[in-house]
């Protein structure tokens, strides 16, 4: 679906949430959906909830939602909630960086809430 980034973050990921049928979701954030961008990130939108999005986005670009949670390590979790091909490869590119972010911490993988 297409959306206007022409306000501000939590507008658009409340907006995001319940169109793409997942109002009960705490906390979301997105992620470019080009798996071949080097230093591939989440855009960590819900962490400035009242700047505008358009700052964060390139015009037109193609971005995926995620789920976030924080492990018991205070690691954040990401999870893809794009059901494809692409959504596993960014699954396991995610799960990729919260392993290693743990890895820094000194926590075991896969420590979950």
């Amino acid at each position: 679906s297409m959306f206007n980034a022409n306000c501000t973050n939590i507008v658009l990921l409340n907006y995001m949430k319940r169109a793409c049928g997942y109002p009960e979701l705490e906390t979301v954030d997105l992620i470019s959906s080009n798996l071949t961008e080097k230093n591939l990130q989440p855009l960590q939108l819900y962490t400035k909830p009242g700047e505008y999005t358009q700052s964060d986005v390139t015009a037109r670009g193609t971005y995926v939602l995620l789920k976030v949670e924080e492990d018991e390590g205070g690691v954040k979790v990401y999870t893809p909630l794009l059901e494809s091909e692409d959504g596993k490869k960014l699954r396991a590119v995610l799960e990729n960086k919260a392993n290693d972010d743990r890895k820094r911490l000194g926590l075991g993988k896969g420590a979950k809430k």
